[in-house]
């Protein structure tokens, strides 16, 4: 979206006309005007949230500015997110009004409509204020513009954020919005472990997939041979299948599911994908919890490693010894598994 109405044509040349002293003038009102803000803010009793960490989220030609707040929360700054969606003009409540416009308001739920009118204001570690959104409030904004745009609400002049929209939820799906910010801020070096839960949230859906296979055959066909057991068994009725016995399942909870995020992965799978008998059956299988683009990817990563390992190995513990060296961070827990 170029957002280039009359009205904002003439801004831009109003701004291209000031004078150095003319634009000195304004930067100094402005840094006065976020001064009272602070000011009113205290003496309200409210204290600004700190940001931790911060740093620039790349995604294609664009820069996101995006934060750790010290309660945990990850932000993008507002103006980047107007940017990010192709708004040339970002100040003020630009980005609300061009969500609020008429048929892309209309898909904006309740929800959202309020986070969007509720800016965070925190400190960022190099000024005294700004205003952001939780990174998630992007996420939905987009989601809301595909939206709207399939069911044909969007004017003409709102088509450019389409593009812009699809282009950023293809890169989020891709490696997660929580690990990007985490890794353009350096907060992953310093996170504790019960941070991980918002990490580990990109990779898990409450509703789970439909299945698709994401272990082919030949998985099974190395664990039978490095085992030592039949490729095929036959059933009961005289079926011959590729024999996968229960304690498959058992390696690939260990060297599969269990070194994504050092376990934080498993631990949320066991909790919404529980035994439900004393067989151990689950409702579904894991895999069907995870998110298409980032959790997928990691698993699909994951089992090419493991095949990788097997296909090398000769015997479980020639495989035991190899997948050790490669991931010595797994040390005993991984043990602890079978």
């Amino acid at each position: 979206m170029t957002d280039d109405t009359p009205q904002s044509l003439g801004g831009k040349a109003r701004r291209d006309a000031l004078t150095p002293e003319a634009r000195t003038a304004i930067a100094r009102d402005s840094a006065a005007a976020r001064w009272r803000q602070i000011s009113e803010l205290r003496a309200a009793g409210i204290e600004l949230p700190l940001a931790t960490h911060q740093g620039k989220m790349r995604v294609g030609e664009l820069e996101l500015d995006c934060y750790v707040l010290a309660d945990g929360r990850r932000v993008f700054h507002k103006r980047g997110m107007a940017r990010a969606l192709g708004m040339k003009s970002a100040g003020g409540n630009v980005f609300l009004r061009a969500m609020k416009r008429k048929g892309l308001g209309s898909e904006l739920p309740d929800e959202l409509l309020a986070a969007l009118e509720s800016p965070i204001n925190f400190k960022p570690l190099t000024q005294d204020l700004a205003h952001g959104y939780e990174a998630e409030v992007l996420v939905s904004v987009c989601k809301a513009i595909i939206r709207a745009s399939d069911a044909g609400k969007l004017t003409p002049s709102q088509q450019g954020l389409v593009a812009e929209a699809k282009v950023l939820l293809h890169a989020f799906a891709k490696v997660g919005v929580i690990a990007l910010i985490d890794e353009a801020t350096g907060f992953q070096q310093v996170r504790a472990p019960d941070a991980l839960r918002l990490l580990v949230q990109q990779y898990i859906e409450e509703e789970k997939r439909e299945w698709e296979k994401q272990f082919p055959d030949d998985y099974y066909d190395d664990l039978n041979r490095i085992y030592g057991s039949k490729r095929m068994t036959t059933t009961g009725s005289g079926a011959v299948i590729q024999n996968r016995p229960q304690h498959f399942a058992i390696f690939t909870r260990t060297y599969v599911y269990h070194p994504l995020e050092n376990g934080a992965v498993l631990e949320e799978l066991d909790r919404i994908n529980p035994k439900i008998d004393k067989r151990g059956t689950r409702r579904a299988r894991f895999h069907q919890h995870l998110t298409e683009g980032y959790g997928i990817e990691k698993l699909k990563r994951q089992v090419g490693e493991v095949i990788t390992l097997m296909k090398v190995s000769d015997t479980v513990a020639q495989f035991k010894r190899l997948f050790a060296k490669r991931f010595p961070q797994a040390g005993t827990q991984l043990e602890l598994l079978e």
